[in-house]
């Protein structure tokens, strides 16, 4: 069993590989299909797959140990989700009417709240995670990570995906 912490960390950084792609990729004359498939890998692994082990998973172990949401590091990083998704939604919505100068300032401000995101869960709330949770926790956390994430194997598949999509942005 991988320790749920590292595993979240692991998928931060596929996550930053398609962060810079879409930051280069604003400089870049790309092809709609680029933004679908990184909307897609945005979509289902960064915000239902990580951010849904975080916030069904670890938060609420979490709270249990006296972390608090409401004025606290959870509620930020449950906030900022929010934010996020409202980035997907109108960069979706861009991309359905053809407008990719749109798509493409909406991604680096989505860039840019994410990365901020990843900095704190990795600098601030995981430290913290790793303060407060015990053995049984993170054995806990590890089997539920394990379950949610079943055959589907997304570290591989969607690693593949931010490889697919770093290479098309260097060969553009």
């Amino acid at each position: 069993m991988a320790d749920p912490i590292e595993t979240l960390m692991s998928e931060h950084r596929i996550i930053e590989r398609v962060l810079d792609a879409l930051e280069a990729a604003a400089d870049k004359e790309l092809p709609a299909s680029f933004y679908e498939r990184a909307l897609d890998f945005l979509q289902q692994f960064a915000d239902a797959c990580h951010h849904g082990k975080e916030e069904e998973r670890l938060f609420p172990v979490l709270e249990e140990r006296g972390v608090p949401r409401e004025a606290g590091p959870i509620g930020v990083m449950c906030h900022e989700h929010v934010i996020g998704r409202g980035h997907i939604q109108r960069m979706r919505e861009y991309a359905r009417l053809g407008k990719l100068d749109a798509v493409r300032r909406e991604s680096l401000e989505y860039v840019a709240l994410l990365r901020q995101h990843i900095q704190k869960e990795d600098q601030v709330l995981f430290v913290m995670a790793r303060g407060v949770l015990g053995d049984e926790d993170i054995r806990r956390l590890a089997r539920e990570f394990d379950e949610v994430d079943g055959a589907t194997r997304p570290l591989e598949k969607y690693g593949a995906v931010a490889a697919g999509l770093a290479e098309e942005v260097a060969g553009a």
